[in-house]
């Protein structure tokens, strides 16, 4: 089986490596430098989405927004001009559900089969292959295509044969990762306040029912020194107004991710477009006027 995958970013790039050596790989991307590593472990560059497609039985993308799949897919040399019958096109963008929905009903005119399969889960769990593919769309489709999502990770879900679905559930899973998050830092920086320490809450909340995927993983990794995420701030205030216009398009008012949503959108305008999310850390402590970990200059900086 022939595969192309469009969009070797962090992300697009950890998901495709799993595709070298087990099927004949096309890739693009505007790096250079992403598409020369991936030539070197043996896939082959295309110059245009046209010819990744005429290359191509499935083409899988992975890019920063709908509008870019929709210019991929429908603009000059795009996936369209090299698409025919049978083909069949799968889009791992954090999108918006209801344009990737359209995308599909125009690809069907030319007998092109689409559905989504964005990805949850930190980028270690994408480079480990363990990550969560979360489909939905046509079920003949899917089950054609499933040899090459399983080749990304065992873990793939259909959820539905209605394209979009599988974005929508990657929207509820952001706002909830995105409230759990700053809930989290702001309840460790408060006591952080009173004196104890990062190490002694990690312990204790990951035993108890304020357990989470934060305290699991984000803090642990602070308490180290180490970078807890690898995600542009950018990307992550896009996913929240894509989850909060979801809301607003179903009259669900949303208090507590349109909170979330605010925080990030400080950081964003204070940090600039270049910032990660990382640095929400130092947004949280900021707010408290603490650390939520001794600095390596100051091991007694905390406040008590």
């Amino acid at each position: 089986m022939r595969v192309g995958y469009i969009g070797l970013g962090a992300m697009g790039g950890a998901l495709a490596r799993h595709l070298v050596g087990k099927y004949t790989l096309t890739v693009l991307d505007l790096n250079q430098a992403a598409v020369k590593t991936f030539e070197a472990l043996g896939a082959s560059a295309a110059s245009s989405p046209a010819e990744v497609a005429r290359n191509s039985d499935i083409v899988l993308l992975c890019l920063p927004r709908s509008a870019d799949v929709e210019k991929v897919i429908f603009g000059p040399s795009g996936l369209a001009e090299g698409l025919s019958a049978g083909k069949i096109v799968i889009d791992q963008t954090s999108g918006i559900p209801g344009e990737t929905h359209e995308f599909a009903q125009r690809l069907r005119a030319l007998g092109v089969s689409m559905f989504d399969a964005p990805v949850s889960g930190a980028m270690a769990t994408a480079v480990a292959g363990t990550i969560s593919v979360i489909a939905s769309g046509p079920k003949h489709a899917f089950e054609q295509a499933r040899p090459v999502l399983t080749s990304i990770s065992p873990n793939v879900f259909h959820c539905g044969e209605r394209v979009g679905n599988g974005q929508t559930i990657k929207a509820i899973n952001n706002m909830i990762n995105a409230c759990c998050r700053f809930a989290t830092l702001e309840a460790v920086a408060m006591g952080r306040k009173y004196g104890l320490t990062l190490q002694a809450m990690t312990e204790a909340l990951n035993h108890s029912t304020g357990r989470n995927y934060t305290t699991t993983g984000m803090l642990p990794n602070i308490a180290q020194g180490r970078q807890s995420t690898k995600f542009a701030l950018a990307l992550q205030v896009k996913d929240m107004n894509q989850a909060m216009l979801l809301g607003t398009d179903r009259g669900v008012p949303l208090p507590m991710a349109t909170i979330a949503r605010g925080l990030l959108q400080i950081a964003l305008n204070t940090l600039g477009q270049n910032a990660q999310l990382e640095q929400m850390i130092g947004v949280i402590e900021s707010m408290a006027g603490t650390r939520l970990a001794p600095s390596p200059l100051s091991p007694q900086s905390a406040q008590a």
